[in-house]
């Protein structure tokens, strides 16, 4: 499962090593000032990916990758079972990273503190 950590002034999004092989990526490093917000998707948030270059879907199983929809460029990293959570993006390569945790409410409110308290 994806992990998220606050390190400092940045987002850590640590992969497990199937997660970096279904998405074709690794690990990443968000500094807080390029986090805009987060949100909870609701169950139907898969169909408004877009074009998946490159990566791994499965609707309803495993969705990892780069996903792409004219401007629109997320990284997306789910399983099964887990609930999608949205982290909005400016100034970097990607708009928004959809990730799947355990809580996503619970991070929602965790990334709002970080990014107002920055």
């Amino acid at each position: 499962m994806a992990k998220l950590a606050f390190q400092q002034t940045n987002l850590h999004l640590t992969l497990g090593s199937g997660e970096k092989l279904a998405a074709l990526h690794g690990d990443m490093v968000i500094p807080l000032a390029n986090i805009v917000g987060a949100e909870v998707l609701d169950s139907k948030w898969w169909m408004r990916l877009g074009l998946r270059v490159p990566g791994t879907g499965l609707p309803g199983v495993i969705i990892a990758g780069t996903y792409i929809w004219r401007k629109d460029r997320a990284f997306v990293c789910w399983h099964r079972g887990q609930q999608v959570l949205q982290i909005n993006l400016t100034g970097r390569n990607y708009t928004r990273l959809v990730i799947g945790v355990d809580d996503a409410e619970k991070w929602v409110d965790t990334i709002t503190m970080y990014i107002t308290s920055c």
